[in-house]
């Protein structure tokens, strides 16, 4: 066996990283959170809203389905309770959140998109994590 400079060579102490980077939790948060927020802050808003909620299901739902079929590892996780109690908070963020807190002036607008924006990337990021941690194990070949 040869040691060229170029041979991929297994470090134990890497772990696979099976879930997203932050900044493309930080997407899904800021783009998400936006958009519930104008969609139900305006009338005029509801539409664009409307898409752009869909638009961000329908990619997220193509990333996972990629990368199931890239890891066969990860099409049956275990669930953990980190994961539950983190959807659980995506739940209430997307759900009730809503529907309790009606901004009615644009200060409240913008102070309801930051932290819904804010709480849907850190959640994001946390489940996405959480449902992949029990497969980020050494890279060992």
């Amino acid at each position: 066996m040869s040691a060229l400079p170029e041979d991929p060579v297994p470090v134990a102490f890497e772990p696979k990283r099976l879930w997203a980077p932050w900044w493309l939790a930080l997407i899904f948060g800021v783009v998400s959170g936006t958009a519930l927020t104008l969609l139900r802050a305006h009338k005029a808003m509801a539409v664009p809203g409307a898409f752009a909620l869909a638009g961000l299901i329908l990619l997220v739902g193509l990333a996972t389905i990629l990368r199931k079929k890239r890891h066969a590892e990860a099409l049956a996780p275990p669930v953990t309770v980190a994961y539950v109690v983190w959807m659980l908070v995506v739940i209430f963020l997307a759900g009730p959140v809503q529907i309790l807190f009606l901004p009615s002036n644009p200060q409240e607008i913008v102070i309801k998109a930051l932290v819904l924006s804010v709480g849907l990337s850190v959640s994001a990021y946390c489940v996405d994590r959480s449902l992949f941690a029990r497969f980020a194990k050494p890279a060992v070949d």
